[in-house]
């Protein structure tokens, strides 16, 4: 009898799964917010992309008004980023991966724009489709916020007009436009590149922001939209 009993129950639990089995083939499933967002970035499924924290090492680029430094910010941006563009099926290359200059240990270090010079070759000996660089801005009158992007080639144009859209619109900064700007690592890579202010370390609401780590992965956000929506025309 007890087998029997037991039987019947198998017997029970295998109709449950297959009832179940069949309402969600028929109603359909809701897929999780993550595949979800990841199904709206379909454009940078098999995108190189490279990524340059600015300064690092002994360059701490603007120490401003906040408790944290420029290098220490973008580094931070750039790692959120980064696992965010994997995850969408992209490959990241990162000019330094750590507080370190990206010139030590090769032969740029001895150089007097050696931080700079290892960055661009980095990018060009690649084979990366974008260049991003990231930072933080200064400005003598504290009250000055918001962000800017720069470029320099023609063929940078609508990267950098992507990037900033997305980060105003995701970020709500105050939008400084994008500019052109003969900046060395725009002028000396060979992939469309941009420059990315993302807020001024030097106001004291975006340098508390930007030290933030909820705030970084907003601006990482905003930078991943950026991207996706450069890739959708390109």
């Amino acid at each position: 009898m007890r087998k029997a009993i037991v039987l019947y129950s198998n017997l029970w639990a295998t109709v449950l799964m297959l009832v179940l089995f069949a309402a969600t083939s028929l109603t359909g499933s809701h897929a999780p917010e993550s595949s979800r967002v990841i199904s709206g970035l379909q454009h940078l499924q098999g995108r190189v992309i490279i990524l340059d924290p600015g300064h690092g090492g002994g360059d701490p680029g603007t120490v401003g008004v906040g408790p944290t430094t420029e290098a220490e910010n973008v580094l931070a941006i750039a790692w959120e980023l980064k696992g965010m563009l994997e995850r969408a099926g992209a490959e990241v290359i990162m000019t330094r991966q750590n507080d370190q200059s990206p010139a030590h240990g090769t032969v740029y270090a001895s150089q007097q724009n050696g931080q700079l010079a290892s960055r661009v070759a980095t990018a060009n000996r690649s084979h990366g489709q974008v260049f991003i660089s990231l930072h933080n801005d200064w400005h003598d009158n504290s009250s000055v916020q918001g962000t800017s992007v720069r470029y320099y080639k023609s063929q940078d144009l609508a990267l950098a007009e992507a990037l900033q859209a997305a980060l105003v619109r995701k970020l709500g900064t105050v939008d400084l436009g994008v500019q052109r700007s003969n900046f060395y690592v725009l002028r000396n890579t060979n992939v469309p590149a941009a420059l990315v202010e993302i807020g001024f370390l030097s106001n004291p609401q975006e340098a508390a922001r930007l030290a933030q780590p909820t705030y970084r992965l907003e601006a990482a956000r905003a930078l991943l939209m950026g991207i996706n929506d450069y890739f959708a025309e390109f």
